[in-house]
């Protein structure tokens, strides 16, 4: 009997297996970044970019390091309305079935994300093919001007070189961030938003900061070394280095070796809770202004720097709360400490929100032998 029910199972998985359609990447362009510029009015530009493989005029000779295919990059732009899948849009101007299973980085302008990207989350939170850790961002200036300029510094594709870019970054001072987390903030309770604001600059891209939610639109802006004292508040995390301006016109830059956040609540419930955020740094000198830290000298930076990044996560703290964001997940962080939480009133009770910062900073190496 064991013996049968095992044959009809492969049975069926046999039949099944011929209904799964095949691709043959000779017979697809895998669509590899899709760039949406706001137009107003429900309308938007679409741009999608994808290698497109050829077989060369001459493979080359044995020994020639040739390959035998090469590769080029291939765009269509196009006006559709807002919500709608590119790659259904563009399915008529291709001469073969684009798949959105290999798409590396949606980008949005930031037009499009201060009106709103509430339909462009639906959409993707839906669309099967679309992976969801893929990287997304925030462009300013024009999506299509970033995926169609052709004399980059660079002679990658320009999916992987942005997307390489901001995947470098989020190993230093930018959090980790990609479409996963960035829907499972939207769709969830007491969160926003954060995603990285990019743009072209000549023949290269440069990020820009971090762009900020409220819900779904794009109401503000984080840069510079605001960046790094939102990343540590958001997550844990080591490398990232911090410009610390101890004096006018004197630096320290401080490399993170590793850095802890701990989270605890007070009065959750009540119209002013009380958040404390413990931060841990143990950081070394990378560079410093000659004269300024020694390893007798290395605990009063130590002081400095703690006093400094305190007051700095207060005021970002500050800042949030004016424009009614919260990227931190600080109103999921009450909940979770608070019996009987009461979130129908949270977004006017985070306005007035108590938010107290400890930061703990151990440089264990200065550069200096002496």
């Amino acid at each position: 009997m064991k013996i049968q029910f095992t044959a009809i199972i492969l049975i069926i998985l046999i039949c099944l297996s011929g209904c799964i359609p095949t691709n043959i990447i000779d017979d697809i362009l895998m669509v590899e970044a899709e760039g949406t510029d706001y137009l107003g009015g429900g309308k938007v530009m679409g741009t999608v970019t994808m290698p497109s493989y050829i077989e060369p005029g001459n493979p080359g000779g044995a020994g020639a390091g040739l390959p035998t295919t090469a590769s080029m990059m291939r765009s269509i732009s196009g006006v559709t309305y807002d919500g709608k899948s590119l790659v259904s849009h563009f399915q008529p101007e291709g001469q073969r079935m684009l798949k959105i299973s290999k798409v590396r980085i949606f980008l949005y302008d930031t037009a499009l994300a201060r009106n709103g990207l509430s339909k462009q989350f639906d959409f993707l939170n839906r669309d099967p093919d679309a992976p969801h850790d893929l990287t997304v961002a925030i462009v300013e200036g024009s999506t299509k001007d970033l995926l169609t300029y052709d004399n980059y510094q660079t002679q990658i594709p320009i999916s992987r070189y942005a997307q390489d870019l901001i995947l470098q970054n989020m190993q230093q001072n930018y959090p980790d961030i990609n479409m996963n987390r960035v829907l499972y903030s939207y769709y969830g309770a007491f969160m926003d938003p954060v995603i990285p604001l990019i743009r072209r600059n000549g023949d290269h891209l440069e990020l820009r900061g971090l762009a900020l939610f409220n819900h779904d639109k794009y109401v503000m802006k984080i840069r510079g070394n605001d960046v790094f004292i939102f990343k540590m508040l958001y997550e844990n995390f080591n490398q990232g280095v911090y410009d610390f301006e101890y004096e006018p016109d004197k630096h320290v830059a401080i490399r993170n070796v590793h850095t802890t956040v701990r989270y605890r609540v007070r009065n959750g419930n009540s119209r002013s809770p009380d958040i404390y955020a413990h931060v841990k740094m143990i950081g070394q000198v990378r560079q410093a202004y000659p004269g300024s830290i020694s390893k007798h000298s290395a605990d009063v930076t130590e002081r400095k720097l703690e006093r400094h990044m305190q007051q700095k996560a207060e005021d970002l703290f500050t800042r949030l709360q004016k424009k009614g964001v919260d990227p931190l997940r600080i109103g999921d962080t009450v909940r979770s400490f608070t019996y009987h939480f009461d979130g129908k009133s949270w977004h006017e009770r985070y306005a007035h929100a108590t938010f107290h910062c400890k930061v703990s900073v151990n440089i264990t190496q200065t550069g200096i032998s002496r």
